[in-house]
């Protein structure tokens, strides 16, 4: 019975802290999609070239994000953000 009991525990821990995790990408992925937005707006210097790609991967992560897929969505926000640092670091 105490095992069973045990089980049961570590298997809610287990699905709370997935579900939080969740969450968590969830707002991660908010958070950079605002950043790269900002960035775009008030990166005067861009060119058109990667301010294209940058647009590009921006709605790619909001389709990924719309598809709960969150864990795309920020690694493709991270691609935006070191692209537009990437250019402003070459001029």
């Amino acid at each position: 019975m105490k095992r069973s009991a045990l089980a049961g525990l570590l298997i809610a821990a287990t699905m709370l802290a997935s579900s939080a995790y969740a969450s968590n990408d969830s707002d991660q992925c908010v958070m950079k999609l605002q950043e790269v937005n900002s960035k775009l707006s008030s990166a005067a210097t861009l060119d058109a070239a990667t301010k294209g790609v940058v647009i590009t991967k921006v709605e790619q992560a909001k389709a990924a994000h719309a598809a709960n897929n969150d864990k795309e969505c920020v690694s493709l926000t991270q691609q935006a953000l070191q692209d537009i640092q990437s250019h402003l670091n070459s001029h």
